[in-house]
């Protein structure tokens, strides 16, 4: 193509394709596109897999690239019943403004294409400008739709007051959009907080079985069970510090019996409860607590080997039997709070699987408000259409003069109809000779 034609093209190119984008992040959002792409060799067999949103997008291009022409004649065929002539000629020329510009390069540079794209986005809406593409769209599309349905129908004003009923509750719908955005943020911060927490006190509780790993090394108990458990729980609760809550909620133990067999098998109840034995041993060790005469104790001083761990890390009460260890160790100074804090963590897991389906929902719930704000610019297209009309003043027209392309239509089928039938019958007469 010639410079002069791409520079015509390139504004409806953009517009387009920065169009495709915005729809397509809000699709995949919902699982409607992917941009996961595999390839197979001869046999069927898959040899690779990978992620291309730049090629996922075409796909969604060249479905604009057919309903916009479609759109451009619906529009047009509104024009015309508006304005006849006329109305056609100010709509195509103000459709060809854009390319005008920028043959003349004074058509400004618009970045429709957000600043990243999000795999499996849900809750990822694209760019803002980006969307103003598919507003742009449903405007027009809503305004053609209500123009040509007023003058097929031979509607009255009637039909505006009863198209304002449908209109005006619409808005009360941001009230219920603002409520749920409200819900939206508080389970996203519960959500954040929750995961905060979880992963803080399983860095804690890493510290301190680290510390007990020590120890067992300098006082030759390495082959006790607590001592192998605390090799054995590490990397359990490394990877649940490290990862987000999606991990915590997959592969966390969803008991305390998970927290105690660590990464190894065969754990009985009978050692975890000789595995806790043994770090109440060393919690007394470590940490001693005085029992005087009517149930009056005296706690060890808080110091770097004694801690009262954090109250947000112990949210639960020990596992049983009743009196293996005192049942307010959460708020005493220990030297290893696995007591307080597994239980804590196994009783979390639920919460936050019901919360991060909460969040995972609210984010689907903005990709299909999304859709909603695009049916929105539709009805907005069509209360435009509804004053196009009385600008127009088509209520006070001839009955002749109505129904402009609906009676258009019908008699270009009814000349296609007849030369169809000429067709026909030329043939059946060639037919019988």
């Amino acid at each position: 193509m010639s410079p002069i034609v791409n520079s015509f093209i390139r504004p409806y190119f953009d517009f387009l394709y920065g169009a495709a984008y915005s729809l397509h992040q809000v699709l995949e959002g919902l699982d409607v596109t992917s941009s996961g792409f595999i390839e197979r060799n001869s046999v069927g067999q898959i040899v690779a897999g990978y992620w291309s949103p730049e090629k996922a997008v075409l796909l969604t291009f060249a479905g604009l690239v057919i309903v916009i022409p479609l759109l451009i004649v619906l529009v047009s065929m509104a024009a015309y019943t508006l304005g006849r002539g006329k109305g056609v000629l100010i709509f195509l020329v103000l459709l060809c403004v854009p390319g005008a510009l920028s043959c003349l390069g004074l058509f400004p540079d618009i970045h429709y294409l957000p600043e990243r794209f999000v795999i499996h986005g849900t809750g990822v809406l694209g760019s803002e400008v980006g969307v103003i593409p598919l507003l742009i769209a449903g405007v027009m599309t809503g305004w053609a739709i209500v123009v040509l349905l007023y003058d097929s129908f031979s509607l009255t004003d009637k039909f505006r007051q009863y198209y304002d009923h449908l209109w005006f509750p619409m808005a009360l719908v941001a009230a219920v959009f603002f409520v749920k955005d409200n819900g939206a943020v508080q389970d996203s911060s519960m959500l954040s907080e929750g995961v905060r927490e979880v992963r803080q006190s399983s860095q804690y509780l890493l510290g301190q079985v680290r510390r007990y790993q020590d120890y067992c090394s300098s006082n030759g108990m390495s082959g006790s069970k607590s001592c192998k458990w605390s090799y054995d729980v590490q990397p359990v609760l490394s990877d649940i510090a490290g990862y987000d809550g999606g991990y915590f909620i997959e592969f966390a133990p969803d008991s305390s019996l998970g927290f105690y067999a660590g990464v190894g098998a065969g754990v009985s109840e009978s050692d975890v409860l000789e595995i806790r034995k043994e770090i109440a041993v060393y919690n007394q060790a470590v940490c001693p607590v005085r029992h005087f005469s009517n149930g009056v104790s005296r706690m060890s001083p808080v110091s770097s080997s004694c801690e009262v761990a954090p109250f947000g890390y112990c949210t639960a009460f020990p596992d049983g039997p009743d009196g293996l260890v005192d049942k307010h160790i959460g708020s005493q100074p220990v030297a290893l709070a696995s007591e307080c804090i597994i239980p804590s963590l196994v009783a979390r897991k639920p919460s936050i699987a019901i919360l991060s389906n909460l969040v995972v929902n609210d984010k689907r719930d903005k990709n299909q408000r999304w859709l909603y704000f695009i049916l929105v610019s539709v009805m907005v297209g069509g209360k435009v259409a509804n004053s196009s009309t009385k600008v127009a003043e088509i209520d006070v027209r001839p009955a002749a003069n109505r129904r402009v392309v609906v009676g258009g239509l019908y008699r270009l089928m009814c000349c296609f109809a007849r030369a169809c039938s000429s067709v026909i019958q030329m043939c059946m007469v060639r037919t019988r000779r």
